[in-house]
């Protein structure tokens, strides 16, 4: 299964960065040393996400709107792509 990243803040391209591993599949990466991501890799790690950023010392509050799945085919609508119109 693949991994999930949580980008929590933006960090400038030439910050210093760096990674820590508080736990088993675990990993925290910090920019100029603050905490700007959060990787889970196995995906049944969020079921821990609150303990995790309790024990990290992360605001779960900004985390859990970070989790994201595939785009929601009932809340779509299909239409022409090409600016058709039906008749």
């Amino acid at each position: 299964m693949p991994a999930i990243y949580f980008s929590l803040a933006y960090v400038q391209p030439f910050a210093d960065m760096s990674t820590e591993k508080p736990e088993d599949g675990v990993t925290v990466v910090r920019g100029d040393g603050q905490i700007v991501g959060l990787r889970l890799d196995d995906p049944r790690l969020v079921l821990r996400l609150s303990e995790i950023c309790a024990n990290i010392g992360v605001d779960e509050e900004k985390v859990w709107p970070r989790l994201r799945a595939d785009a929601d085919v009932l809340l779509g609508s299909r239409a022409a792509t090409w600016g058709g119109g039906g008749a």
